[in-house]
């Protein structure tokens, strides 16, 4: 587990650099003790989401990236 210590600017934001990396945002959680977690998502184009709503096409999807890399 990798574990850093961030200082928020006068403005109270976080800059996350490289964590973010791939993240296109965040669910942050505030537990009552002040703890914050944060749950990256990345986003995907409107015109691919029927892909991931079909679950016959995702699996195939699937299949045949698993058969690629295997090659």
């Amino acid at each position: 587990m990798e574990e850093t210590i961030l200082r928020p600017d006068s403005k109270g934001r976080l800059n996350l650099g490289e964590l973010a990396k791939g993240v296109s945002s965040y669910r942050v959680r505030k537990e009552e003790n002040g703890k914050l977690t944060l749950t990256p998502f990345v986003e995907i184009p409107f015109s691919e989401k029927w892909i991931f709503e079909n679950q016959d096409i995702l699996e195939k999807i699937k299949s045949q990236l698993a058969q690629d890399s295997a090659e």
